[in-house]
């Protein structure tokens, strides 16, 4: 037999008359409950997915205000600076440390080496899950329920987001199999199953689009998404569209159902369009990549372009000459600022410092082989991410990096060095760059560029630099440091062996009076212990007993 599809006439909406019901055969206290709200299935569309989608955008609003003082904060010069005694802390500043103290702080499970996402972001996904099941249980007899709108909103970047997403689509399985086994039993119950699979298009449907929803869940695991990646993508895109398709079938026009449907549809398609335009414009303005074998394992990609990016900003990179990679578009962060003074017919130097590990990266280091020079045509997709607002409005910075996190810092100290020539109002007066890393070669990528960076600094502005090289054995210690004649300003390098002290050296870093702006990126380890160390600081703040004022912090994700 033929399965159906939609039924005929297809419609937009359903209608919300009430039909199939044998009012005969119920007493008038069933009547009245299947017509009262949250039980009335002719409504269940305005009762459930409205109340949803207020849920949502209060949630979003919350966060969205947040950012609008945040910036604000940022625009009057950010912070509550040189504040000696921690008793005239503002009580907003005590809340928004105890805030950020939760987005610091993770929890480490040792045995399996997982590290959770920040508490701020765990305790938001139980708030979700806290009310999807309240809607789905409470009014039950039983119990007597990369253009990213929301970012631009809320100021936080789509990497950052991924997290809720995960989540989300979690919540929404499990709500699936809720909605799904009732009609399974009870047809089972009624023998009428053949009959409903055959004459109707909810069933299979159901199945058709349950399948891929498992799918999808299950094999954007962690461990298995980081291990299968290149395979990952691809096929999640795949079973997103069977997915879909075979759930728009499923609704079948039901009440509303296509209007949700048709609302995140064009949502998606209005930022994927943006995506697209935005590349396409860039890829008149890149000119064709270049790659170079460096030591530690890594390559660097050298891309002139006239477009603009901001610190710690990351590109969507395609190499259209990279055969079957070509179809798959990588984030890399970039780790250099566009020419401050290069006219506009001319290029600047995107410069990306790849790690090499598997798939298109093990690609681009065998192009690299024997230190030779390779190229590719390329289409960058951004700029995305980095900072929102800037840490030159604290009076001291602290940067943390490991290994290959550097990218992310090393654009950072050139933002405020630039800005500490030609700003005098800066307020930033004090950096300290930490780099660890496995072996000294690693360390030859950005030497010359952090040496030529402290010393082309203002002199009201101390830079310090300091080198941990963790694989080897610390026999030895390496300090230097100098004193720049031309500027007056004081450089201290130094270079250690062993792991670096992360608590001791924030801790030691945030035991003065004024404000704290840190920024770290490196392994989930180097992370977890970063956000445990500054959550201390941040709730000592919303004690009243810190020393300093304010301390503020951004944790680059390590990998994708």
């Amino acid at each position: 037999m033929t399965l159906i599809w939609l039924e005929k006439p297809v419609l937009w909406h359903s209608s919300r008359v009430p039909s199939g019901y044998n009012y005969t055969a119920m007493t008038p206290s069933q009547i009245k409950l299947i017509q009262s709200r949250w039980h009335n299935w002719f409504t269940s569309d305005w009762d459930y997915g409205l109340s949803t989608i207020y849920f949502f955008c209060a949630a979003i609003a919350f966060f969205a205000i947040g950012n609008a003082l945040f910036r604000f904060r940022q625009a009057k010069g950010g912070n509550v600076t040189s504040i000696g005694d921690v008793r005239k802390i503002p009580l907003y500043t005590r809340a928004v440390a105890l805030s950020r103290a939760l987005g610091a702080k993770q929890i480490q499970v040792t045995k399996v080496r997982y590290y959770s996402p920040p508490l701020s972001a765990v305790i938001i996904v139980l708030g979700m899950i806290i009310f999807f099941a309240t809607l789905t249980f409470f009014a039950r007899p039983v119990f007597a329920t990369k253009v990213n709108f929301i970012g631009v909103l809320v100021g936080v970047s789509h990497e950052k987001l991924q997290v809720y997403h995960r989540w989300s689509a979690w919540i929404m399985y499990i709500t699936s199999l809720i909605h799904t086994f009732p009609f399974i039993v009870q047809s089972i119950r009624m023998g009428t199953m053949t009959v409903d699979w055959n004459t109707t298009p909810f069933f299979w449907t159901g199945v058709a689009a349950l399948v891929p929803q498992t799918w999808l869940v299950f094999m954007s695991w962690g461990p298995i998404r980081n291990r299968y990646y290149e395979t990952f993508k691809k096929l999640h895109f795949i079973a997103s569209g069977i997915f879909v398709s075979a759930l728009f079938i499923h609704c079948n026009y039901t009440l509303t159902s296509w209007d949700y449907i048709g609302a995140a549809a064009g949502l998606y398609v209005a930022s994927w369009l943006l995506r697209f335009g935005r590349t396409f414009y860039n890829s008149f303005r890149t000119d064709v990549a270049a790659f170079e074998a460096l030591p530690g394992d890594a390559v660097k990609v050298t891309i002139p372009s006239k477009l603009k990016w901001g610190p710690g900003q990351h590109f969507f990179v395609r190499f259209l000459d990279l055969g079957i990679h070509a179809a798959t578009s990588h984030p890399f962060t970039v780790a250099t600022l566009p020419g401050e003074n290069a006219a506009k017919d001319r290029a600047h130097t995107v410069e990306l410092y790849v790690r090499v590990y598997g798939g298109i990266t093990k690609r681009l280091a065998a192009l690299c082989q024997d230190g030779g020079l390779r190229s590719s045509r390329v289409l960058l997709d951004g700029p995305y991410g980095g900072i929102e607002g800037s840490l030159r409005v604290y009076d001291r910075v602290l940067l943390l990096a490991g290994g290959s996190g550097i990218t992310f810092v090393v654009p950072l100290l050139l933002d405020i060095v630039r800005n500490s020539v030609k700003d005098t109002k800066q307020v930033c007066r004090k950096v300290h760059l930490v780099w660890a890393v496995r072996t000294p070669d690693t360390l030859t990528w950005f030497e010359d560029v952090l040496s030529t960076a402290a010393k082309g600094s203002s002199g009201d502005i101390s830079v310090n630099i300091s080198y941990h090289i963790t694989g080897t054995p610390a026999t030895t210690t390496d300090e230097e440091s100098s004193v720049s004649e031309k500027s007056g300003l004081e450089q201290a390098v130094t270079k250690d062996y062993g792991r670096p002290v992360l608590r001791g050296i924030i801790n030691g870093f945030c035991d003065e009076a004024g404000s704290v702006g840190i920024a770290a990126c490196g392994p989930e380890s180097f992370d977890f212990d970063v956000g445990d160390a500054v959550s201390e600081c941040e709730l000592a703040i919303a004690r009243g007993t810190a020393r300093c004022s304010e301390v503020y912090l951004h944790q680059e994700s390590y990998s994708w």
